[in-house]
């Protein structure tokens, strides 16, 4: 394979990945300026990085004719990304602290039992209790977090509870947001997803001493229905909770024998798809827009494409 075919391939992975996110973009109003923005922005953040780590300048300048941009649009943009990147991190910060505190929860033996069942803590330290609270599961899991914070995010989640008004009781060891409603943070914790999962393609596409990362996909043979679709979801939400909990008990181990202060933050990612496109698809849309199948034709409804979303009141 050529150079040009290699780029066009490279370039068709791009289209991939943001194809998904389409609807995302229509309902929030994003624009294709916005996208191509955020893609110019995130292109120039790693060019920076790339030339900062070999010691070269990271001038405007040369960062501009690198990525073919003029010099005062690299200079607008990196001005705006430092903002973005510093919210980032603090989104990113606080999701690490709550799924270490879970972590700690089950698998600590000072907060939890036998089976790995996570013990009720006291709210606050209270005098003559037998049990831990919640400062000292922080103070072991995510030193220095916001107390306050790390108590909302818990409840918010459905990860915790409060009971009586003073003990705080474990309701599930996964930090999953629940519910229908469109969160910033769930908003950005889809992001850190997204992130990774690509890395996982990059890493295996660039990587030359490094070992594989682990990628497997499984899609079904034939189409299912709705039933087969609920049936499937089911066994896969079942059996992915268990194998997530296994393997979160096994790498606590793993962290505290070999962890390290130099090294780097490694995860797993276990998730339900739906194929873009298949064949059936492609034959049902083919007969709708031939008319087959209608009685009557009708006019298309006009709406606003770019509409702010909706709210519910």
């Amino acid at each position: 394979m050529d150079a040009a075919r290699e780029k066009e391939a490279v370039l068709s992975v791009f289209a991939a990945l943001m194809r998904p996110l389409m609807p995302v973009a229509f309902e929030y109003g994003v624009s294709a300026k916005d996208i191509s923005d955020a893609t110019r922005r995130s292109y120039i953040q790693a060019l920076e990085s790339r030339l900062a780590a070999q010691s070269r300048p990271t001038t405007d300048a040369r960062i501009g004719l690198i990525a073919q941009l003029a010099r005062s649009e690299v200079a607008a943009l990196r001005s705006l990304d430092a903002g973005n990147a510093a919210n980032g991190k603090n989104s990113s910060a606080r999701l690490d602290q709550v799924v270490s505190l879970l972590s700690a929860w089950h698998t600590h033996p000072k907060f939890s039992g036998a089976y790995g069942l996570a013990l009720d803590l006291d709210l606050e330290p209270t005098a003559g209790s037998p049990r831990r609270s919640l400062g000292e599961l922080i103070e072991a899991s995510c030193p220095g977090a916001d107390r306050d914070a790390i108590l909302d995010e818990l409840v918010a989640v459905g990860s915790a509870e409060i009971v009586d008004g003073n003990t705080l009781r474990c309701r599930s060891r996964a930090h999953v947001m629940r519910g229908s409603e469109v969160t910033v943070t769930r908003i950005e914790r889809a992001a850190r997803f997204l992130e990774a999962a690509a890395a996982n393609f990059a890493h295996n596409m660039l990587l030359q001493d490094a070992p594989a990362f682990f990628e497997r996909a499984l899609v079904s043979d034939a189409p299912l229905s709705d039933k087969g679709r609920d049936e499937f979801l089911k066994l896969t939400t079942e059996r992915g909770e268990e194998f997530m909990l296994e393997l979160d008990t096994a790498l606590a181990k793993i962290a505290d024998s070999t962890g390290s202060p130099e090294g780097r933050r490694y995860g797993v990612g276990v998730y339900f798809f739906q194929e873009q496109s298949t064949a059936s698809d492609s034959k049902n849309r083919n007969s709708h827009e031939r008319g087959e199948g209608r009685t009557s034709p009708s006019l298309p409804k006009e709406i606003d494409v770019l509409a702010p979303p909706r709210r519910s009141n």
